[in-house]
């Protein structure tokens, strides 16, 4: 049996968020690094026969020479495994790259020239073939002109890209974040695709670019969240990012763990058939939840509200996005800030998204016998968004809605005192 870990995007190097105090972002930084060290020990745990990692492995533009010799030290540590690399969009194999500064082991291989490289194992019944970028970014659809030489072997592909295959992956992909688990789309991706993207300057790969490679298992980099699927005789795998890196990258992160079985693919023995198995080993979540606080008439309900997310080790450990949602009495003002700096001691890290509105009474300002300026402010909005709402135009009509609210706000307090959250 053969075993391969897959892994990709650990982005060694890169800076932490700035909402970070300076001593958590110096440990998320060092978290991310040492994600590599989690690797090696499934690696040995698991007595792997290959290690695939499938670009960005660190940040060019970021990244300390002493960690890529840390990262060196790391794979010599491992001599009966095979380590093949493919650089990607953010440690691309330029030449003053990292990749070309010291003397990798010996079970190293760097995929640094342009073009597709091959490395053929026969004691393992093996072929690698991977493509490195050689600089920041690439548009052509590299892999539509690559056919795989050796079937008599397992075939690998090893290549960093975006996987442009319509609604139904990208679907999946989202609801796999969402779920905090990871993508199994067996059988979907044959399905027919309406209107797939055909363009990215980040590597674009198509379905049908795949599944003419006639390769055994395609082990891809760049998107961020796990997916795993089969394209005809291809499997396919987006481990995903080993650690989160933003509030996009939600739920369990990790590597895959690939076993294969069987003698060849020729004839003389019975054909070699891959098993995927997603092996989470981020220390931290990325987590977005949502308090409605409607009704709470004080900010000590409200800080309580928040501190109720989770099991206290879970706030401890984890980031934390967490939306305030709601009506709330106008008169009932949130410091934010404030809140953020009286609870941080429970979280890792937490900041509040405010989402709610003031629960103005507008069925009284609509009264047409109302002659306030207040009254005649909010219905003339109420109006433009009737108009919008006829026409079609959702924004215009969200637009005119939140223009009362922060009118009334700016009219009663003399500032508008509620902001919405950035995606409006």
């Amino acid at each position: 049996m053969l075993k391969i870990v897959h892994a990709a995007d650990l982005h060694a190097g890169r800076p932490s968020s700035r909402e970070l105090d300076k001593e958590k972002a110096s440990i998320r930084r060092r978290e991310v690094e040492t994600s590599l060290h989690t690797i090696i020990d499934l690696v040995k745990q698991e007595e792997a026969n290959i290690l695939l990692i499938a670009g960005d492995l660190f940040e060019h533009l970021y990244t300390r020479p002493s960690w890529v010799k840390e990262a060196a030290l790391l794979f010599a540590s491992i001599p009966k495994t095979r380590v093949f690399i493919s650089p990607g969009n953010h440690d691309p194999a330029l030449r003053d790259s990292l990749y070309r500064s010291i003397r990798w082991p010996e079970n190293v291989t760097v995929f640094t020239e342009s073009g597709f490289g091959e490395a053929v194992l026969e004691d393992m019944g093996v072929a690698v073939y991977g493509y490195g970028w050689t600089g920041f970014s690439e548009r052509e659809r590299v892999v539509r002109r690559f056919r795989c030489p050796r079937q008599d072997l397992f075939s690998i592909l090893l290549i960093h890209g975006d996987l442009l295959a319509g609604n139904e992956i990208s679907a999946g992909q989202e609801e796999a974040a969402s779920k905090g688990g990871y993508g199994v789309l067996a059988g979907k991706a044959d399905s027919p695709v309406e209107n797939p993207r055909q363009s990215s300057e980040y590597l674009p790969i198509l379905l049908e670019d795949l599944r003419e490679t006639q390769v055994d298992y395609v082990a891809l980099g760049h998107i961020h969240a796990p997916m795993d699927f089969q394209v005809g005789r291809t499997r396919v795998v987006y481990p995903g990012c080993p650690e989160p890196l933003d509030f996009g990258d939600r739920g369990q992160r990790g590597v895959y763990l690939i076993t294969v079985e069987g003698s060849s693919n020729g004839g003389g023995g019975s054909p070699r058939r891959s098993k995927a198995e997603f092996i989470p080993i981020a220390k931290r979540k990325m987590r977005v939840a949502e308090v409605d606080i409607t009704g709470l008439e004080t900010y000590e309900q409200v800080k309580k509200a928040v501190l109720s997310l989770g099991a206290q080790g879970e706030r401890a450990q984890d980031l934390w996005a967490v939306t305030l949602k709601g009506r709330i009495d106008p008169e009932l003002e949130l410091d934010l800030s404030a809140l953020e700096r009286e609870i941080s001691p429970e979280f890792f890290f937490v900041k509040l998204i405010p989402d709610y509105l003031p629960d103005y009474d507008l069925e009284a300002l609509k009264d047409p016998g109302n002659q306030s300026l207040e009254a005649r402010f909010v219905r003339h909005l109420l109006d433009m968004k009737a108009q919008a709402v006829r026409a079609g135009d959702e924004k215009g009509a969200r637009v005119a809605e939140l223009a009362i609210y922060y009118g009334l706000d700016a009219l009663r307090h003399g500032e508008v005192l509620l902001r919405r959250s950035r995606s409006d």
